[in-house]
């Protein structure tokens, strides 16, 4: 059974702001108390603060409806924010593979603080996950010695829907309606929110994803 790992070379930085910036997140602003949905954007307006990028190689932007995230670069990964900040925020995207190899990785960011700090909830078109933790540029599963594989996952061009949970120290990947893993980790406890695709040892990974949801845990 194939032991997945994850690659790692990142792109696409973000300036984060300055001093301070943990100490007000948008989960805890007072006039979003009563408010469930902190974040949505079905990428119909390119107006959502998401990062984008274009080279011959890679490609980051709106693309027919959603957002497309692309590489050919084998051992690479590349990502998207749209420059906010939680603390506990549980998310949603529809996600479709459109090209490249079955053996990717794609999913959901949570708590982005920077390319050396975050956590990563992610699955496969093969039918692994796993939760990352990228904490001072050192990546690892957490409680996972490799990605696990789960019938729950459809494979190929087929649509799953991923969802991650960041609240507290307790860290949830489920798709398709379907817990797959609950974790604990309390290293980084604020962040922005967004999406990942990567390749491993073969290049080739093109994922679109769709109906981006933040909810207020």
């Amino acid at each position: 059974m194939l032991k997945k790992k994850f690659l790692l070379i990142l792109f696409i930085p973000i300036l984060l702001a300055a001093c301070g910036y943990h100490q007000i997140t948008a989960d805890t602003f007072p006039w979003m108390s009563d408010e469930e949905i902190l974040f949505r954007d079905d990428f119909s307006h390119q107006s959502g603060g998401w990062n984008t990028f274009e080279d011959t190689l890679s490609y980051s932007g709106y693309f027919q409806g959603g957002f497309r995230l692309k590489t050919d670069v084998a051992n690479y990964q590349i990502w998207s924010v749209p420059d906010l900040n939680f603390k506990d925020a549980q998310i949603f995207v529809q996600a479709e593979k459109i090209g490249g190899k079955d053996n990717n990785l794609f999913g959901l960011l949570c708590r982005f603080q920077d390319d050396s700090n975050y956590y990563a909830f992610v699955i496969s078109s093969d039918g692994y996950f796993g939760i990352y933790e990228k904490l001072y540029g050192e990546l690892e599963l957490i409680d996972q010695r490799h990605m696990d594989f789960s019938p729950e996952i459809k494979r190929g061009r087929a649509i799953n829907h991923i969802q991650a949970v960041c609240q507290g120290k307790n860290l949830v990947l489920s798709v398709n309606d379907v817990l797959l893993l609950q974790v604990q980790d309390d290293s980084i406890t604020y962040g922005d929110v967004g999406l990942i695709v990567g390749n491993l040892s073969d290049g080739g990974v093109d994922i679109l994803f769709d109906h981006f949801i933040v909810v207020k845990r």
